[in-house]
């Protein structure tokens, strides 16, 4: 096990960012594949497939709070360089992840159609958005272990092998749906179904591909499976940053949910408004993705910073990629502002739905600027451990801006999608300013681990 690369510099930075860069595009790419295979479909599956991924993000909230834990945890042990100590926590994470995900994906199976139904899931693509839940209930437990050894390569800087292995998934996925779903390559056309059974095939190589390479890099080895002493003293710090990542994930993706309610009860194209709003995302991510790869950049630098006893070092930094994300980001998003129409287009054949999608991209592309920024800047909480701000703010921005304004804009005033889409423009705009003063005022860098934790 080589020793951890621990650097702040330009060309660190510029290391650990771009393969993550290429990591978002590739999942990008993947989600994008997904949309338009549907929109080839029809609208409807378009529309089942958006409410359905949404679905499946709120029970990824349980593995994503876990990893954010752990990311504070393990990234600041090797800025501390205690190596054994970052070690335990992988495995810790690793193997949790593994029983959580049963869990979730067994809960997720029993109480799928209840659930369904509490988001009023419009009656014409019930039955669709039903065959697909089932599947993507299979596909759970692989994807938790997926996402939680991304994040821990992420965490020791090991950022080239994860690559490999998100380009062979983005493969294989491309391939499996175009063949199951459309029926290229001579394959048999499953339709809508060959789309979920692709992305459990994806899931589940990426899984034990991933694994693999986490044990061959030394961090995952039996030696390092942690006992019962040493996980009473070293579980504490990554739950308590766990549990105020997973409130506010699960605060913001239920927030999401409500904001398909609120799109799939409106008065007038509820079901062009749910495809617009599903594609919408997808091509938003060409922008949001990027900046996740930041956020995930900032976490574990301001991480190593913190462990290793710099608080300067670690404010300057995540100033420094909240400013360069932020830019660069804009810079794309007027590019593609001529653009909208077209990539509504790409995505779907239904006019419907392409109006819709315009609607979409015209708000959040002029939001780019803050919605990328206060990316960033949960990023830099995460590291820190000091996860409850992102819950508060972003919690707050949600349940008391976006949605009620965007049922007053969407259902009493507008009657249309577009008036929830300008509420996600303003709460974006407010959620930025709040987390900026925090970041410049607030003492974030108290709540990273102390010489007292477990060694």
């Amino acid at each position: 096990m080589t020793p951890p690369d621990l650097s702040t510099s330009a060309s660190a930075i510029w290391r650990l960012t771009w393969p993550q860069l290429l990591m978002m595009y590739i999942v990008f790419f993947m989600g994008f594949v997904a949309v338009w295979v549907a929109g080839q479909i029809s609208a409807d599956v378009q529309a089942a497939l958006g409410m359905v991924t949404q679905c499946s993000l709120l029970l990824m909230v349980v593995i994503m709070s876990i990893a954010s834990g752990a990311t504070a945890a393990v990234s600041q042990s090797l800025g501390a360089l205690r190596l054994r100590r970052a070690r335990c926590y992988i495995a810790a994470t690793v193997l949790g992840s593994m029983v959580l995900g049963l869990v979730m994906a067994s809960a997720g199976a029993c109480f799928g159609q209840d659930i369904l139904h509490l988001l009023n899931v419009p009656e014409a693509i019930r039955p669709i958005t039903e065959e697909l839940w089932q599947v993507n209930m299979l596909a759970l437990p692989a994807q938790y272990i997926y996402a939680a050894t991304g994040v821990m390569f992420r965490a020791t800087r090991q950022v080239i092998p994860p690559l490999w292995v998100a380009g062979l998934v983005c493969m294989a996925n491309l391939l499996a749906c175009l063949g199951l779903g459309l029926g290229w390559f001579g394959l048999p056309a499953f339709g809508y179904m060959g789309l979920a059974w692709a992305n459990l095939g994806a899931q589940c190589l990426g899984a034990v591909c991933n694994c693999l390479l986490l044990f061959r890099s030394g961090y995952l080895h039996p030696r390092a499976i942690p006992n019962w002493r040493w996980l009473k003293a070293g579980l504490p710090y990554l739950l308590k940053v766990a549990l105020s990542s997973g409130a506010s994930q699960i605060v913001w993706q239920t927030g999401y949910l409500m904001l398909f309610v609120l799109v799939a009860t409106l008065p007038y194209h509820s079901v062009d408004a749910l495809a617009g709003l599903t594609a919408g995302q997808r091509a938003e991510g060409l922008l949001f993705m990027p900046g996740m790869a930041f956020h995930m950049s900032a976490s574990v630098l301001v991480g190593n910073c913190l462990g290793a006893g710099l608080p300067r070092e670690a404010r300057r930094v995540g100033l420094n990629l909240v400013f360069w994300a932020s830019l660069g980001m804009s810079i794309v998003a007027a590019a593609l502002w001529p653009f909208r129409q077209e990539i509504a287009l790409l995505l779907t054949h239904d006019v419907g739905a392409q109006t819709q999608i315009v609607s979409y991209l015209t708000y959040n592309l002029l939001s780019t600027p803050f919605s990328i920024a206060s990316t960033v800047m949960g990023g830099i909480m995460v590291g820190a451990g000091a996860t409850h701000y992102n819950l508060m703010i972003y919690g707050g921005s949600f349940w008391l801006c976006r949605l009620p304004l965007g049922w007053l804009l969407g259902h009493m005033l507008w009657q249309e999608a577009e008036g929830i889409f300008a509420a996600m423009l303003v709460s974006q705009c407010l959620q930025t300013g709040i987390m900026l003063y925090v970041l410049l005022r607030c003492n974030w860098t108290r709540f990273a681990m102390r010489g007292q934790r477990p060694s």
